[in-house]
């Protein structure tokens, strides 16, 4: 086989390359079976070996993303720092999180919050789209993150009072308006 060169027993990370297959990936690639040393076995394409794109069955990242879980503040099904720390995502056709295009042209706002979908409302004009969700995003986010490290400072300095005073921040819409409610002024 043309371009095809023997790695047999040798090691990628987590992955040792047994035996290369017949299969091809849309390179033109040699897909090797591999073992990974949690004992699960996969096939890679050499390139993935080579180029160090592939360096475990999945289980390395399985474990990254358990302990980054561990290393994060988890209040109240919210993750603290993902709010701090928001940024732009790269599967967002609008430019701006949270504000879709819809066919008419006017735009959708929505924000989530604790594994809920809140509809913002809708606007004739990206830029109104966008204070839209701005605004909302101060109340509902930034404002979440506020009371949240009030209330840690707090149970910070008196324990006891943070074990008999739960932190909870709740969000509702109510007659076209977002109300927030903080169970203990911090």
């Amino acid at each position: 086989m043309r371009g095809k060169k023997d790695i047999t027993g040798q090691k990628f990370g987590r992955l040792t390359a047994m035996y290369a297959t017949e299969k091809r990936d849309y390179k033109g690639s040699v897909i090797w079976h591999c073992r990974c040393e949690c004992g699960n076995e996969t096939e890679v394409s050499q390139d993935g070996l080579s180029g160090g794109n592939c360096r475990s069955c999945g289980c390395w990242k399985r474990e990254m993303q358990q302990k980054r879980y561990l290393l994060l503040h988890q209040v109240d099904g919210t993750c603290v720092e993902w709010l701090e720390k928001r940024k732009h995502r790269r599967d967002n056709t609008s430019g701006f999180r949270g504000v879709y295009k819809l066919r008419e042209g006017r735009y959708r706002v929505t924000i989530g919050f604790k594994r809920q979908r809140f509809q913002v409302g809708c606007f004739p004009t990206f830029e109104e789209a966008v204070q839209a969700r701005l605004e909302a995003e101060e109340l509902i986010h930034n404002g979440f993150v506020r009371a949240y490290r009030r209330w840690e400072a707090h149970a910070g300095r008196d324990a006891e009072w943070g074990k008999t005073h739960p932190f909870v921040y709740e969000v509702r819409k109510e007659e076209g308006k977002f109300r927030v409610h903080a169970e203990n002024d911090y």
